[in-house]
């Protein structure tokens, strides 16, 4: 091989490793997640909350308090939108309270980041906004962001927002509403439709942020699937039974507490959704910034 050959051989080789390592960065892979499959309810319904983990989707939560024994009740009291595009590795969690009950209630969010959102509200200044985003190397996090106007806009970050480095390939999921199960369902409107209405089934069925030992009897969970047998709706009719705590200095009732939620996610955008950075700036160290971009490199 001559020296201009061994040139342009060495050249062609530093740009075909060039762009290989930008399309890393930029988490840009083949993607093409196969559709889900199954012969029973349940296998069809666990089928379908394990495809969320391969396609790129939306999904919209709305919660409303349908009861509470110790205060008002019948309002809509949050929103919590995912947007998750697994052909880009970027994951977007924002989570809106804008109405919340009295005392130490459960969130009625499931997964970490529900409970961090949960947490940090402030009853008496409402409404609050957490955002958190995550790639594979990295996380971006507002817990005390600005209130979107709709919950499709793009989010912005606060001043509390910070950036740090993550790694596990599905750590933006964040958790699943619906988790995989023995128990059986019962068909109901049309044929994409299916109920379980026994506490025990209910239990093992959702993922709750608590004990079991909190549910009412009558607990219900509807989940509907669309024409490609992928999630499309889930209807969470969660009553919790709350006993009071001697430490709990919030505490509103002297006895049993009953509270409950009507929890409404609806499933979209599949193959198309999209996860892109919130707007604003975050606070960062040059290490965590290296770190991120290490990851994107070997993550493949």
């Amino acid at each position: 091989m001559n020296r201009r050959q061994f040139l342009a051989a060495s050249g062609g080789a530093v740009a075909s490793l060039g762009g290989y390592l930008g399309l890393r960065v930029a988490d840009i892979r083949p993607y093409d997640p196969d559709p889900p499959s199954g012969e029973t309810p349940r296998e069809r319904i666990v089928a379908a909350a394990r495809h969320r983990y391969a396609a790129d989707h939306r999904a919209l939560t709305r919660v409303r308090i349908t009861e509470d024994s110790a205060g008002a009740s019948g309002y809509d009291a949050a929103w919590y939108r995912e947007s998750h595009q697994h052909s880009r590795r970027r994951h977007t969690h924002v989570f809106t309270t804008r109405q919340r009950p009295l005392g130490r209630v459960p969130t009625p969010f499931y997964g970490l980041l529900g409970v961090f959102h949960w947490g940090v509200v402030d009853i008496d200044d409402l409404p609050h906004t957490s955002i958190v985003h995550f790639t594979d190397g990295s996380v971006l996090a507002s817990w005390d962001a600005p209130t979107p106007t709709t919950p499709t806009d793009r989010p912005n970050l606060a001043s509390d927002a910070i950036r740090g480095a993550v790694r596990g390939t599905e750590s933006g999921m964040g958790g699943e509403w619906i988790r995989p199960h023995r128990t059986s369902w019962t068909a109901g409107d049309g044929d994409r439709t299916f109920v379980v209405t026994d506490r025990d089934g209910y239990a093992q069925v959702v993922t709750l942020p608590f004990g079991a030992g909190n549910l009412a009897p009558d607990c219900r969970v509807e989940v509907t699937l669309d024409d490609a047998g992928r999630l499309a709706r889930i209807v969470d009719d969660r009553v919790l039974v709350l006993r009071p705590s001697g430490d709990d200095p919030e505490r509103v009732a002297d006895g049993p507490r009953t509270v409950g939620y009507r929890i409404v996610t609806e499933f979209d955008e599949y193959g198309a959704a999209t996860a892109p950075r919130p707007r604003g700036e975050a606070e960062t160290t040059v290490r965590a910034r290296l770190s991120s971009l290490l990851t994107d490199v070997r993550q493949y």
